[in-house]
């Protein structure tokens, strides 16, 4: 097996991340079956297209995280990998009280 190019990470970094990835995850799939719901239910669909767009958001974080953890990303992107997440998880968060509000 090949070394990991910029050498690897910690057991705890390891778990966190899992953690923030499974989170990450969880909020974007809510997101997206609320969103569907509410395509359904009023005839807008820009809610589908809006949680459809937080997925592959979080699909992309997801892919950079993977990338990340086997050490192909200098660790340099951990902040930005970091920041993206919260955007995410933010993005998430409006897009369900702009269904509902």
């Amino acid at each position: 097996m090949d070394e990991p190019l910029f050498g690897g990470i910690s057991r705890r970094e390891m778990i966190i991340e899992r953690f923030a990835s499974a989170a990450i995850i969880s909020i974007a799939a809510v997101t997206l079956l609320l969103g569907l719901i509410q395509a359904v239910r009023t005839g807008v669909f820009q809610h589908a297209l809006l949680g459809l767009c937080a997925s592959l958001f979080a699909a992309i974080e997801v892919r950079l995280v993977s990338w990340y953890r086997r050490g192909d990303l200098e660790p340099g992107f951990k902040p930005i990998l970091t920041l993206l997440g919260a955007s995410i998880g933010l993005l998430c968060i409006v897009a369900n009280m702009y269904f509902f509000i």
